[in-house]
């Protein structure tokens, strides 16, 4: 039933939608959260870069993986409160480091572990927006209508809901007496409007290994596949 008839005054006559809290707000790179940057599930290509929609994983330390090329872009967009677009590179030389001159010393740098932000290597943007309009408004009313000469009032209950100014959900009632001898007999009336919208997320990735991305001397390389010391994934 629409309504109760033996009903609270007050906020008891508003059916109070259940509240909910949503993290929209995600991690840039640790410790570093930006709107819109809404976690999710998508995989990662590039790794220690947090894009809007991708899963959150950080290793910790800073990347360095010379011999493959990863590129992820993506647009995710929540169609009730947030937005956001981006894209990461791995295997850029922000600082212009020799990398093909000092490979050994990359390579063989102390493992440290430090907060992830420190990326000489990749290249990352992001971009987005948290917004929260009225998402749902909800109005109820009850009117006592004295009819005078008959000793008897006329009721009215009316109650409308709206989701995104009801173009996402509009649920509304209504009811009346049918007769004014026997209130309980009503004339109820209920309109419930659907519009379900898919959130848009488009996700791209790639991951090229075996590329020589700084040109590294060869016989560096092989010298430190014989030693079985080449795991260029990250320094240290």
């Amino acid at each position: 039933a629409p309504f109760l008839r033996e009903r609270p005054r007050g906020l008891g006559l508003l059916q109070m939608p259940t509240g909910m809290t949503d993290e929209r707000s995600g991690p840039f790179f640790p410790n570093l959260y930006m709107a819109g940057d809404k976690a999710g599930e998508k995989p990662i290509s590039v790794p220690d870069v947090h894009l809007p929609g991708q899963s959150t994983v950080f290793s910790g330390r800073s990347a360095f993986n010379p011999f493959t090329h990863a590129v992820a872009a993506v647009y995710n967009e929540d169609l009730v409160d947030s937005w956001g677009t981006g894209f990461a590179v791995n295997g850029v030389n922000n600082f212009n480091l020799g990398v093909n001159r000092h490979f050994d010393q990359y390579a063989d740098l102390p493992f440290a572990r430090n907060d992830g932000l420190y990326q000489p290597f990749l290249t990352a943007f992001t971009v987005g927006a948290e917004y929260d309009f009225k998402k749902i408004r909800e109005t109820s009313g009850h009117l006592d209508l004295p009819l005078p000469g008959i000793n008897e009032l006329f009721d009215f209950d009316g109650r409308i809901m709206t989701k995104g100014n009801g173009n996402g959900i509009l649920n509304s009632a209504m009811e009346f007496p049918l007769t004014l001898s026997d209130p309980n007999e009503r004339a109820p009336y209920t309109f419930k409007y659907l519009n379900f919208m898919a959130d848009r997320h488009m996700q791209y990735g790639h991951v090229v290994p075996n590329v020589n991305l700084f040109v590294v001397d060869k016989d560096k390389i092989m010298r430190r596949l014989k030693e079985n010391r080449l795991n260029p994934t990250m320094i240290g």
